[in-house]
């Protein structure tokens, strides 16, 4: 799906006036998560069917990117843990382009991570492998305008900047794609971006143990996961590494709509952070779960 300049500068300036917001405050207290949920982008489009003539609605959707997801969970106040990132040694030894068009979401959802969480050395790490996969892949000429690495360096340690040169990268990536008409490259990008987030969250609530603030983030990513398995499920002529990512998906969101918590909430109203719980054995299992798909992605 295509979308117009002004889209993607309302969506960039939103993203900076969030990081403005989330950095400055030191801690969060929960609260309802009707105000917090993403409300996705859902644009209804008639399409002719010229058989009977009739009009079928397509609903499509536009995905989050990394940055935006790890906001989220920046907003739930968690640490940041050293280890739980992909391994950047890791970076030339995918062979397909699924594995490198998936892999190169996971380090960017990783260089979220470790930029909103000042380590320094692990941006330009992350920064690497991204460049040397995006040059594998065709799309090096995101890095090559604007001097783009010069502004990173130079602006590693200061926060606000950072902000922006991250949003601006996933600008320039999402045009690159959509010039291109690579719409299928970009969501295949994301679903890694998406497992990497939720795995580096989940890792971090159980090592807290707060199953109550799992509860609230996992119940807002439940659009996005149904977004994001619509959006493969559309890929034009699917691999088997798609159709296998597909079918995980499918299992990841079947295991949380049967937590108990999901079961006790009513969607249509407003939900307390005291009505929604998952079990320590429930994040475990998820966190689990989560982990496997992980595990095959990042294995290649």
């Amino acid at each position: 799906m295509r979308f117009n300049l002004n889209t993607r500068q309302t969506l960039i300036t939103t993203i900076v006036m969030m990081a403005t917001t989330f950095f400055a405050c030191n801690s969060v207290e929960h609260k309802d998560i009707s105000e917090d949920i993403p409300k996705a982008n859902v644009v209804e489009a008639k399409k002719d069917v010229k058989a009977s003539q009739s009009e079928e609605i397509v609903a499509y959707y536009m995905l989050p990117s990394a940055l935006q997801i790890a906001h989220i969970y920046r907003k739930s106040g968690l640490k940041y843990y050293p280890g739980l990132t992909s391994a950047t040694s890791n970076a030339d030894k995918y062979a397909t382009e699924t594995s490198k068009l998936q892999n190169l979401g996971v380090y960017s959802a990783d260089l979220c991570y470790v930029a909103l969480n000042k380590q320094t050395q692990e941006q330009l790490h992350y920064l690497k492998a991204m460049m040397d996969m995006s040059s594998d892949l065709g799309f090096s000429s995101i890095f090559s305008s604007g001097a783009f690495v010069d502004r990173f360096e130079r602006n590693i340690t200061n926060e606000d900047s950072m902000m922006i040169i991250l949003s601006e990268l996933q600008e320039r990536l999402d045009y690159y794609l959509e010039d291109a008409e690579m719409s299928d490259k970009s969501t295949i990008i994301f679903s890694g971006a998406w497992i990497e987030s939720i795995h580096l969250s989940l890792s971090g609530f159980r090592m807290e143990g707060d199953e109550s603030g799992a509860s609230v983030r996992i119940h807002e990513q439940m659009n996005i996961l149904s977004s994001l398995i619509a959006k493969l499920e559309k890929v034009w002529e699917p691999n088997q590494e798609i159709i296998s990512l597909i079918g995980d998906l499918k299992s990841l969101r079947t295991t949380i709509e049967n937590f108990d918590f999901m079961k006790d909430v009513d969607k249509k109203k407003h939900v307390l952070i005291k009505n929604v719980s998952l079990s320590k054995e429930e994040l475990d299992q998820l966190a689990e779960k989560v982990k496997e798909i992980r595990t095959r992605i990042i294995n290649g």
